[in-house]
């Protein structure tokens, strides 16, 4: 997936909606759905089973587990999740944007249904983009998202060293 072009592509169909808010807002959330029905697909793809702590070749262990195994599909498909993270930045941005817009130019339907993709938005951001999610509930003194962003960097440490040793 390109996602520069694919944010771009966004960020063109929300100034087409802002211009033509008839018919382009429908346009731009049939887009941003597609997108996200395909995102969820991966998603689900990834799978939701636990990680086993200690097996061969990672060796996580029990904490690091845990967090391998509620970001699955961040540490599965490491790519996919930066370019899926890059797009869901620019459906958050143009949805920030075209609702209140869209709300203006009294296309009250098309505003509230992009307004209400922003949640959708949220949920996936956290998903792919745990880090940001993680740091921020750290800020706010959550003692497991502290502890979890310890456990990032030693947990993708040993996934790179476990890929190495993979045939």
């Amino acid at each position: 997936m390109k996602s520069g072009l694919l944010s771009a592509a966004f960020l063109v169909l929300a100034g087409w909606a802002a211009l033509d808010p008839g018919r382009m807002a429908w346009v731009y959330l049939a887009a941003a759905i597609a997108f996200e029905l395909w995102l969820a697909r991966r998603v689900a793809a990834a799978g939701a089973a636990a990680v086993t702590a200690g097996e061969p070749p990672y060796g996580f262990s029990e904490e690091e587990a845990r967090l391998v195994g509620r970001y699955r599909f961040y540490f599965t498909y490491p790519a996919v999740a930066r370019d899926a993270s890059a797009v869901l930045a620019a459906l958050g941005l143009s949805a920030l944007l075209l609702a209140p817009w869209l709300t203006y130019k009294l296309a009250f339907a098309q505003a509230a249904l992009i307004g209400a993709n922003l949640f959708a938005v949220a949920r996936f951001t956290r998903r792919v983009a745990p880090l940001m999610a993680l740091r921020v509930a750290a800020n706010r003194g959550e003692r497991e998202a502290l502890r979890m962003l310890e456990l990032h960097d030693p947990a993708w440490e040993k996934i790179r060293a476990g890929n190495k040793m993979a045939p």
